[in-house]
């Protein structure tokens, strides 16, 4: 709700031109093909008394070229709050009802015009937190993870069909070593290409929610002054007198495509201050839930015990740049130590109050993110946790396949690949009942 140039009040189901001929009058008469079906036509929406509420231009869009392979009308009004309350509630006096949420989208899928994995990437590309996000769901708004998982199910049936008819006809269809051989040879391809197709999940979760990005470090060198220069503004305060930081501060930052959600770090050292503590847990709570960690350290002192224990909260499965501050000063930090301490983790040198080393260390985050999203070059296709999921849950039932093809019993063959081609069928909608459509389309606005 709100203020606008233009809003739009859309109607979709078999009495949609009816009940719109029943409000709208044309500002042209004599227009013998009234209704043209996908033509725009200019005129005034009246109530039941024959007053006018606005000027319009309306369009009817006849079945099935239109979104949801239904009759659809779309008023285009004045965008002001009452103009829009009162058109919709002419078309609901008039035997419309309110759309449920995601229920227009709803219906191109169950009509057939979309599969479901498409249907979600429409919410995708409304949610997408960068250009690049919007691009990846923009493809497989055209088809391309459904052509992908297709592509998989096809294979998985007709490997099923072969195993089926030596279950079904073992006396025509003979189970030897060469058969079992290149069955599983089949399998593992496809297994192969599951896993390459998961590996592009963790690129899309970044696209789709960002990545949190933690700046920790003990007090003092320099950590809200980095974040202060990453986003270009005065965000946290800064001041010579350690500990200024006691909550978490947070921004938001694009970089290289990435949507970055910084968070500013109390300072990690030992006090007895209960506030302090309270920043300092929260700190590491930070850290826990952290995807990309900057480790700030003071390039002007020696490596200090708080120090260490900053760098002791890296966990494996961190990403990773070490930012040695204040290269302004007087260098007296053992950066080769920090680097054989770190083999392979990218240190940047910073002055951030003068903005020096910014660049450079957003170049070397745009790289790790590269060499850690990038697995087979394939741009990300599982942009959906529930997509990661039904992916992951065929792949075990393809590996549960493969080692049942080597025990020989086929009936367990033929029972795990029925359960992976169900689990794909998840992404594509062909395998999913009302239940899971209900969860899915909730999340969707009322008018989508």
């Amino acid at each position: 709700m709100g203020e606008g140039g233009i809003g739009i009040v859309r109607m979709s189901g078999p009495d949609a031109f009816r009940i719109a001929r029943k409000i709208f009058f044309t500002s042209k008469s004599n227009q013998p093909d009234f209704p043209r079906s996908h033509f725009l036509y200019h005129g005034y929406i009246v109530d039941g008394q024959g007053d006018p509420i606005d000027e319009v231009l309306l369009s009817f869009m006849k079945a099935p070229h239109t979104y949801t392979r239904e009759d659809t009308v779309e008023i285009n009004c004045h965008s002001g709050v009452f103009t829009l309350r009162l058109i919709l509630d002419l078309t609901i006096k008039n035997g419309a009802r309110l759309a449920e949420p995601g229920e227009f989208t709803r219906r191109a899928f169950l009509n057939g015009r979309i599969d479901l994995s498409r249907a979600e990437s429409i919410l995708h590309v409304i949610r997408a937190r960068s250009a690049e996000g919007v691009k990846q769901a923009a493809l497989n708004l055209q088809g391309r993870l459904y052509r992908k998982t297709t592509g998989i199910r096809d294979s998985i049936i007709t490997t099923l069909a072969r195993v089926d008819a030596v279950i079904d006809f073992p006396e025509d269809v003979e189970a030897d070593l060469l058969f079992f051989k290149q069955v599983k040879d089949e399998l593992e391809a496809i297994s192969r290409t599951l896993q390459e197709l998961i590996a592009t999940a963790e690129r899309g979760r970044a696209y789709r929610e960002g990545i949190d990005t933690a700046i920790v470090g003990r007090p003092n060198v320099g950590k809200s002054s980095l974040l202060n220069a990453l986003l270009r503004q005065q965000r946290a305060i800064v001041h010579d007198m350690p500990g200024t930081t006691r909550d978490l501060l947070e921004g938001y930052l694009l970089i290289g495509g990435y949507p970055l959600r910084l968070i500013d770090t109390a300072g990690i050292h030992d006090t007895a201050n209960p506030v302090e503590q309270i920043g300092i847990t929260r700190t590491k709570e930070a850290v826990a839930a952290a995807r990309l960690l900057l480790v700030v350290l003071d390039g002007s002192q020696p490596l200090q015990k708080a120090d260490e224990a900053v760098m002791d909260l890296v966990a494996e499965e961190h990403k990773l740049i070490i930012v040695v501050n204040k290269k302004d000063l007087k260098p007296l930090l053992n950066i080769s130590a920090l680097e054989q301490r770190f083999p392979g983790v990218k240190v940047v040198r910073t002055a951030a109050i003068a903005g020096e080393g910014i660049q450079l260390l957003e170049e070397s985050i745009v790289e790790l993110l590269d060499q850690s999203f990038t697995s087979s070059g394939e741009p990300a296709q599982l942009l959906s946790m529930r997509h990661e999921i039904a992916a992951k849950e065929a792949l075990v039932s393809v590996k549960n396949a493969i080692e049942a093809c080597e025990s020989r019993p086929l009936e367990f063959v033929s029972l795990e690949l029925r359960e992976a081609w169900h689990k794909l069928g998840e992404i594509t909608g062909d395998t999913v009942d009302d239940q899971l459509l209900d969860k899915i389309f909730s999340e969707f606005c009322i008018g989508k």
